[in-house]
């Protein structure tokens, strides 16, 4: 009789504040595993997602937590059928990405570190800008906390190294856990 066995896949948490370097440093890593390795990734972005399940978003603290436990649920049933994953999200409270930590068995957080002054001064999406206006009430790093991770396996400071590198920093990371 032939059997299948199917290997867990892994995921990775890009974490930080909004317009810290987190998507750009996902696609980085992405692009890198597929060149070097033909490891594929589904990337979760937490925006093209959030278009989906919540297209008129209130970011409020019950919504986000929500919406956080839905992508981990994702995340969770693709690494489980030995799809890997990419996470780019803010997951400002640490219970989120706590979450996926604990049920996913390859696990991997990723710190994108990022004053906040240089996130404000990039802001491509002009979160920052609406919340000075008072037309956003609920931006992590602004009106609501983002707690930094406690213990991520890195941290990527991304005002000082580019997207490459980072990603460069990361895929050395997954060699050290066998992930590739």
């Amino acid at each position: 009789m032939n059997t299948l066995k199917m290997s867990e896949g892994f995921a990775i948490w890009v974490t930080g504040l909004p317009a810290s370097g987190k998507t750009v440093l996902a696609e980085a890593i992405k692009k890198r595993l597929y060149e070097w390795y033909e490891i594929k990734i589904v990337h979760l972005e937490s925006d093209r997602l959030r278009n989906i399940l919540t297209p008129e978003p209130t970011y409020s603290v019950k919504e986000r937590d929500w919406f956080y436990g839905v992508m981990v649920y994702f995340g969770r049933m693709l690494t489980s059928n030995g799809i890997n994953v990419i996470f780019d999200a803010t997951g400002n409270r640490k219970v989120h990405r706590s979450d996926a930590r604990s049920s996913i068995v390859k696990f991997m957080e990723v710190y994108v570190r990022c004053p906040l002054g240089t996130c404000m001064k990039r802001d491509p999406k002009g979160i920052y800008k609406m919340a000075q206006t008072g037309m956003a009430t609920t931006v992590p790093g602004i009106q609501n906390e983002y707690e930094e991770p406690e213990s991520p396996e890195l941290i990527i400071d991304s005002d000082k190294i580019s997207p490459d590198s980072g990603a460069e920093h990361v895929i050395a990371k997954m060699k050290e856990k066998g992930w590739v």
